[in-house]
């Protein structure tokens, strides 16, 4: 799940002290983490929670403590929800295994990016184009790491991705467009590039 919010630089940490206060993930059934990231321009909050299952996110909407901080969330926010389960992972084969590691103490450079489609096969062509092995992207200098997700309803890709520093990601969107090596995206298809920095992070320690 990606959680979207709108807000205004001063309202920014606001919204990590909201998270803090509802405590560690152990506290919250099925809940396997929440890591929060802040935009750099002072006008975005992105959550990426991960749940066990979907009894368990339903189960924590009756939560009356969850229901009265939300609100107090849309005083100073706007909010969007994606619901989405990963379709693919990609990781800098020098690095170890593809997988995307989440925590407060990292010194990179997140970029979410989120498309917007009309339609599941307009999804679903979107995807054919982003997923799969990228062997330029596995040489290019500062890559991390980065996963593709699927929203349920067909509305939505969305892109995560680790780079060492902003330096390296935006020398490697330059080369691409000179290269003209970027993906060609469906007609209609509305893209928004976050760039972020990890400011909270909980995950369950039960297995």
């Amino acid at each position: 799940m990606v959680n979207i919010f709108e807000t205004t630089p001063e309202h920014q940490h606001r919204l990590i002290d909201i998270w803090q206060s509802l405590g560690p993930a152990d506290e919250r059934t099925g809940l396997v983490s929440v890591n929060a990231h802040l935009s750099h321009d002072g006008h975005s909050v992105i959550s990426y929670i991960q749940w066990r299952d979907k009894a368990s996110w339903e189960g924590i909407l009756g939560d009356p403590g969850r229901q009265e901080r939300f609100k107090e969330v849309l005083t100073f926010a706007t909010f969007d929800s994606i619901h989405c389960e990963v379709v693919y992972t990609q990781r800098n084969p020098a690095l170890g295994e593809p997988t995307v590691e989440l925590s407060e103490d990292q010194d990179v450079f997140t970029v979410i990016e989120v498309a917007r489609t009309r339609s599941r096969a307009q999804q679903q062509a979107l995807l054919d184009a982003v997923t799969g092995p990228d062997a330029v992207l596995d040489a290019t200098p500062g890559y991390i790491s980065h996963s593709v997700h699927r929203d349920f309803e067909g509305e939505a890709v969305v892109s995560y991705s680790q780079w060492q520093s902003e330096e390296a990601y935006r020398a490697f969107r330059a080369d691409g467009e000179a290269r003209g090596g970027q993906p060609a995206l469906p007609d209609g298809v509305d893209v928004r590039e976050y760039t972020l920095k990890i400011a909270y992070v909980t995950e369950t320690t039960q297995i």
